[in-house]
């Protein structure tokens, strides 16, 4: 009895231990409000917050340490913080983790992109566990195999299948990021999942993961990360974030190529 009641306090301990060291792990910051895409597109805007903006960034910009007399005309002035309203989806939406749905973090990524841009909710969980199956269904029937896509051919697919014109951002930095960030663009990006800080990922992580980008507030970034069912503006810092970041090296069979990142342009 003795050696039972120890062991359950063992484990009650143990629990206790594992749940603490999980919800530490969880950065929370105050999220900024989440901007629609026709915020960045309307040609008209209201006056009144015309000239809030205006002002807003005329004392951010003079506030800013960043701000010098040095600075080219045609640099970008990033702002303090924004997050863009992208609707989130796992890449297993009724926790179906079986194949494709495991592997489907690319298509997952996208799908959340193109509802942005479109406006709109994403559907029901089974109609977007169906869409997720129809897109890896597209790449075993034309390419053979739903594999881990590098950024080339994940902008390939995204253009021949939804249309988009994609832009493949090359020698990846997070003051780049922030310039798409503040005209509107998410950005997907690729990453070694087991260097990602994420508590909710099983088994250390993934060997090849790939998430959306959204929004970011001083040295964090505001990401959706369809990896977990908690990736909904899941917070990383910057530091951890692009020290993950890597393409998939198709020869080596790792997440160990350069950092780079893809945008879907809405025109």
């Amino acid at each position: 009895m003795k050696k039972i009641i120890i062991l359950a306090i063992l484990i009650v301990v143990t629990g206790i231990y594992l749940y603490q060291k999980q919800e530490s792990a969880v950065i929370n910051i105050d999220v900024p409000i989440a901007q629609e895409y026709q915020a960045f597109t309307t040609s008209t805007p209201d006056i009144e917050k015309e000239i809030e903006i205006i002002e807003e960034v005329l004392q951010r910009a003079s506030s800013s340490a960043k701000a010098s007399k040095d600075r080219q005309d045609d640099e970008i002035v990033l702002i303090d913080a924004i997050n863009l309203d992208v609707p989130f989806t796992s890449q297993a939406p009724t926790a179906n983790w079986g194949q494709p749905w495991q592997d489907a973090c690319e298509e997952a990524s996208v799908l959340m992109v193109d509802y942005y841009y479109q406006g709109t909710a994403l559907p029901g969980l089974v109609e977007t566990e169906s869409l997720l199956k129809d897109m890896t269904d597209w790449q075993i029937e034309n390419w053979g195999d739903h594999h881990n896509l590098t950024m080339e051919e994940l902008a390939e697919f995204v253009e021949i299948t939804f249309g988009y014109q994609t832009e493949l951002i090359i020698d990846l930095t997070p003051d780049k990021v922030k310039e798409y960030l503040q005209t509107g663009l998410p950005v997907i990006v690729p990453a070694d999942g087991h260097k990602l800080n994420n508590p909710y990922f099983s088994n250390d992580g993934p060997d090849y993961h790939m998430l959306v980008i959204k929004g970011y507030s001083e040295d964090h970034f505001i990401t959706n990360d369809p990896g977990t069912s908690w990736g909904a503006e899941f917070v990383y810092t910057s530091e951890n974030l692009f020290y993950s970041i890597a393409e998939w090296n198709q020869k080596e069979s790792q997440a160990t190529g350069p950092k780079i990142g893809l945008v879907l342009n809405n025109n």
